[in-house]
Order: C-alpha cells, then structure tokens, then sequence
C-alpha cells in the first residue's frame, strides 16, 4: 500500500508542476481523495484510508466525493448520492 501511496504522491506532484507551467495552480483544498474497493480493502486501509501529501498539504481520505454533480462513496454505490437527489427533490417540490 505504501507504494501506492508514494506513486499517486508522483503523480500528483506531476500534475501540479504542469498546471503551474500552465499558468495554473492545483488548490489542495478544493482537492479530493476516495479510496474506493470492496469492504474487505476497505477494513484493510482503516475508516478513512491513507492520506496523501502535496508539497506541505495533507490531503486526507474521505468516505464520499463529489464529482460533477454525482456523489461517490467509498463503497462504490450510491446510496449517498440517491439520498442527496432525493433530499433536493423534496425540497423543490414545497
């Protein structure tokens, strides 16, 4: 797992390096980290995984992320993103 680790670490630092020789800036907290799988490497990691370090920026594990308007949990299934749709939902309908 540590090797997983150190490689995404790589990676990220290389995707920061082109967006800065891009005129842009990767902002670590607008940055989100889900380590997805099955429960059993799930309980393997621990309740939030591992962390990953940018520069000086920890970027911590979290148990659901939002992309594109969809929300994806650690589990992979979708039972945070079907209760947030249908939070909203109830919530226009008044």
């Amino acid at each position: 797992m540590a090797a997983t680790v150190a490689h995404l670490e790589r990676c990220l630092l290389d995707v920061s390096h082109w967006m800065s020789a891009n005129r842009l800036k990767l902002i670590s907290d607008n940055t989100e980290l889900l380590w997805a799988g099955s429960t059993y490497s799930q309980s393997l990691m621990g309740s939030r995984g591992l962390s990953l370090q940018l520069d000086s920026d920890t970027i911590m594990a979290s148990d659901h992320v939002h992309v594109l308007g969809v929300t994806f949990s650690c589990d992979l299934s979708l039972d945070k993103h079907v209760s947030t749709v249908c939070a909203q939902s109830f919530f226009w309908r008044r």
